[in-house]
């Protein structure tokens, strides 16, 4: 098994050409195979060729420190060795470096397409992998589906010294976060900025500015970080996602997420930064 250090090099590949020895990354429905301390989370060969562990699939997803990298699922009925157990990705969030974090979130979500893109749409056949792209093809029409990426926004609403930060009705207790919602189709970022807001806090917002993005893969999103300005309107919330939204002095802010965890406590972070200095 290989330590966890902060310092990984994950290049994402879609061939493998490299002839160095292979590591592996562990699935089952969505949760991954780690040591009971949590310590280890990559495999050897070794550590798999022994295990008496059955596999039902295995996925080249790219090159961690120049060495091929794959994801192996296990089967339902497979055992699993005594100093292991199987952990779901929210569960390490925190507590793994980013760059495993994006082996993890690429693990996942290429073990979600492959399971449902199993037969074509239009003629109803097995579909088999592309033998040169990342894709899942049917000889009835050509067509190659690739991993579906769901575009997001994510935007922290700010006053001066105010964050409007809003509790969804799926947040645990009084937890508070930034607003977010999907990008629709034909919809450019800066404009579901607008629709979302509105939509679920009847506010208009201004000086909209691209923070950064980061992989979200529950199940595959991509989260595009934003920080806007409010124009006007009364915080009302919708009643169906949002449950609860207010204005919150940044010294004064309720439990929010952090940085090490999602883009939405990075923008928060970053906002109190630029209001420390």
């Amino acid at each position: 098994m290989i330590t966890i250090k902060d310092n990984f090099v994950f290049i994402p590949e879609n061939i493998n050409t490299s002839s160095e020895t292979n590591v592996t990354i562990v699935l089952r429905n969505q949760e991954f195979l780690t040591s009971k301390a949590s310590e280890y989370l990559i495999f050897e060969e070794e550590d798999l060729k022994w295990s008496e562990m059955e596999f039902q699939d295995k996925q080249f997803i790219g090159y961690l420190d120049n060495r091929p990298c794959f994801l192996a699922e296990l089967t339902q009925d497979s055992l699993i060795s005594e100093n292991t157990s199987l952990t779901p990705l929210r569960n390490l969030l925190g507590k793994i470096p980013d760059s495993l974090f994006t082996i993890c979130s690429r693990s996942i979500q290429l073990s979600d397409w492959q399971k449902n893109n199993q037969f074509c749409g239009v003629c109803g056949s097995k579909m088999f992998n592309h033998e040169t792209e990342r894709a899942m093809f049917c000889e009835c029409n050509n067509v190659m589906i690739y991993p579906r990426i769901s575009p997001c926004v994510i935007v922290l609403v700010t006053n001066g010294e105010d964050l409007l930060l809003a509790h969804n009705k799926n947040f645990p207790g009084t937890f508070y976060s930034t607003l977010a919602g999907f990008i629709e189709a034909g919809e450019s970022a800066e404009s579901a900025i607008h629709r979302e807001i509105y939509e679920e806090v009847k506010v208009t917002v201004k000086n909209i500015e691209y923070f950064g993005s980061q992989s979200w893969p529950f199940p595959s999103q991509l989260m595009l970080g934003y920080h806007a300005e409010y124009l006007e309107g009364d915080i009302t919330p919708d009643g169906l996602e949002i449950d609860k939204a207010d204005w919150f002095n940044y010294k004064e802010l309720p439990q929010v997420p952090t940085g090490n965890i999602s883009i939405s406590g990075q923008l928060i972070e970053s906002y109190l930064a630029k209001l420390s200095n």
